[in-house]
């Protein structure tokens, strides 16, 4: 009566079965060099709240299995290097998996998760360019080289933060090119999203996930009230449903802001 989810593999009784089991499971069914990838991956790396239905896997082009399980694909390129352990379970390294997704998704979802795995510090964009170069042919390339141009342009931490910079360029105004350090007298050193920083006014890109949780928060608010308090900067929130549906407000009240701390300065 103990399940048999895959041929060879037994799951023992009140052992629970979610994603993670199953990558194991199917894993330990094709006995070869299969490595989580795509929607899969992303859920291991974080990047994804939810898991897919199924396990997404990537094997050498070379190795075959007669296992039926889950979206699996074969690659000519990945290599030894390109496959790490993540709890037991292996996955593609960031950098591969990055290569690998480029030809699933369009453009926008493609430069999400990129500003996502920048604001989380797993990849170094260099290294995806270097390993892209020895891969002559793979989907989605001129997606991914597209991305990559944006994002060593864009030091947004997070497609929002993208838009929103987006939008502030077509208006006109030209903020730091980066999230930028404020130094608090406590000696800690927290970072605005987007700053104007001669006037000494920050825009904080308000996302859901970012911010949904009441100790995040907390945790926010406190963090706002040291920079006002100790670096004199004026904070100003923009929320997604505002960013959608009120951007001419907002932008009338940063367009105020500026010109208030400009005659302020001086």
């Amino acid at each position: 009566g103990w399940r048999r989810p895959y041929p060879g593999v037994v799951l023992l009784p009140g052992a629970p079965w979610d994603h993670r089991t199953d990558l194991v499971a199917v894993q330990t069914a094709l006995r070869c060099d299969a490595a989580a990838r795509g929607p899969s991956a992303a859920w291991l790396f974080g990047l994804e709240s939810r898991p897919p239905a199924r396990p997404h896997l990537l094997l050498p082009h070379a190795q075959r299995t007669v296992v039926e399980a889950g979206f699996v694909r074969r690659s000519r390129h990945v290599t030894p290097a390109d496959r790490m352990t993540i709890d037991g379970i292996v996955t593609l390294t960031p950098c591969f998996w990055l290569i690998s997704h480029a030809g699933d998704v369009g453009f926008d979802t493609l430069l999400s998760l990129a500003l996502d795995t920048r604001q989380r510090r797993l990849i170094d964009f260099a290294d995806v360019a270097d390993r892209l170069t020895s891969m002559p042919r793979v989907a989605g390339r001129k997606r991914l080289e597209r991305v990559l141009r944006h994002v060593q342009l864009d030091g947004s931490d997070s497609m929002f933060e993208s838009l929103v910079r987006q939008r502030l360029a077509e208006a006109g105004l030209v903020p730091s090119a980066a999230p930028m350090p404020v130094h608090l007298p406590n000696g800690r050193t927290v970072h605005v999203d987007i700053a104007f920083p001669t006037e000494r006014v920050a825009v904080e890109c308000i996302g859901f996930v970012a911010h949904g949780s009441r100790r995040q928060l907390d945790r926010d608010a406190r963090r706002e009230n040291a920079i006002a308090l100790g670096g004199d900067w004026l904070v100003l929130k923009l929320t997604w449903d505002r960013f959608q549906h009120d951007w001419d407000g907002f932008l009338r009240e940063l367009m105020q802001a500026l010109s208030a701390r400009r005659e302020r300065l001086g």
